[in-house]
């Protein structure tokens, strides 16, 4: 399949929509979250039933996730570059964008509308699927593999590109804001990366075919870097909260 991440490229062109960006990026990727997941997809999540339905819920549950407990640290921890370019730009939190039914509808439409670009996509780069059906150039066998399997590989490589690409440009364009004056903490990041290296490393005995090992590699690495971010993120707001008790005056 195309990488997960790349399937965010397909949304690029809506973010300077009312519809909020965070919600479309997590409605590109929630079909394949089950696969980073230890239950494994259990129910079909590439489906057009499953757009409106367990996509939606686990893309709903991405999005709050990430307002609510990541976003957060994340912008506490992040280099000061970034903060810097963040500033004023952003507002973490969960709590605020549950005030107003407008704005939550426009979140539901957000995912939805994601996770559909997502189906949609890979209706073209799998085997039994729209594509292979009426497409012969993606059904027939090219240089030994069937052409889905070339669309899968070329697709996913031009949207990391094409994200790379925005991320680049969006930094050059964004002037840097006053923030406080302290260094980014590189722990996290790198206690992260290195869950993922070793849940991917350990993933690749057992598999003979190497592109098969490469993609449970990439999906045990992604999950078990994900429960890093989620226990990470934990830890921050407990040790917040607590560090604020203590300060807090007793009579």
């Amino acid at each position: 399949m195309p990488f997960t991440a790349s399937h965010a490229a397909a949304v690029l062109p809506l973010v300077r929509t009312r519809l909020p960006p965070s919600a479309l990026v997590a409605g590109s990727v929630a079909p394949d979250l089950p696969y980073f997941l230890p239950v494994g997809p259990d129910v079909p999540t590439h489906t057009a039933a499953a757009v409106v339905g367990v996509d939606l819920l686990l893309g709903l549950l991405l999005w709050a996730g990430w307002h609510g407990l990541v976003a957060t640290p994340a912008l506490h921890t992040a280099p000061r570059r970034l903060r810097a370019r963040l500033a004023g730009r952003v507002r973490p939190g969960l709590r605020h964008r549950l005030t107003a039914a407008g704005p939550l509808a426009l979140v539901v439409v957000a995912v939805v509308v994601g996770a559909a670009t997502h189906v949609v996509w890979d209706e073209f780069t799998h085997g039994g699927r729209f594509g292979t059906e009426h497409l012969a150039v993606l059904a027939d066998s090219w240089a030994g593999r069937p052409g889905y399997r070339w669309a899968q590989d070329a697709s996913g490589v031009l949207g990391a590109v094409v994200l790379a690409g925005w991320l680049v440009r969006w930094w050059r364009r964004t002037p840097p804001g006053p923030v406080e004056d302290r260094a980014g903490r590189w722990e996290p990041a790198a206690v992260v990366a290195a869950t993922a290296v070793l849940a991917g490393v350990s993933a690749l005995p057992g598999e003979e075919d190497l592109r098969l090992a490469a993609i449970d590699a990439a999906f045990r690495g992604g999950g078990c870097a994900l429960a890093a971010v989620v226990v990470l993120s934990l830890a921050w707001h407990l040790r917040g909260r607590a560090t604020a008790a203590l300060r807090r005056p007793r009579y």
